[in-house]
């Protein structure tokens, strides 16, 4: 049997805490290791603010997310109604050497995601954004 857990958030960036702790307890519990919760947990939080500031991810709707420890990896899904959103789609990469100052603004978190994580994925279906994010451990 796969262990799993299933979460409902608020619409809320408070909320992000809370599934980090979860994340952190589902992952000592199931034999993941703290550096591949980290990534996981630093993914998800970029992509749920995301959610939540852009996404149309209102505060009276949840964001469901389920953990997953499969034989070889940590998979995190992520599902909300909000504007449709592929953050797989090939954009060009944020300009990480200009000031800050000179940086166009968005873009960074979907890197952050990209580059600690194994593997995204995305569909959207039946009105709802579905992320997958695998962290192979």
């Amino acid at each position: 049997m796969i262990p799993t857990r299933t979460l409902r958030l608020a619409s809320k960036l408070s909320e992000i805490r809370r599934l980090a702790q979860a994340v952190d307890e589902f992952a000592a519990r199931n034999g993941v290791s703290e550096k591949a919760a980290h990534h996981v947990n630093l993914a998800a939080d970029e992509l749920i603010t995301n959610a939540i500031e852009y996404g149309g991810a209102e505060p009276g709707r949840r964001i469901v997310v389920t953990l997953r420890r499969e034989p070889d990896s940590l998979v995190m899904e992520i599902t909300h109604r909000g504007v449709a959103f592929d953050p797989t789609l090939e954009v060009a990469p944020p300009d990480l050497t200009a000031d800050v100052e000179d940086r166009a603004v968005g873009g960074l978190g979907v890197h952050f995601a990209k580059t600690f994580l194994d593997g995204l994925s995305y569909v959207r279906r039946r009105g709802a954004n579905h992320l997958i994010l695998t962290k192979k451990l």
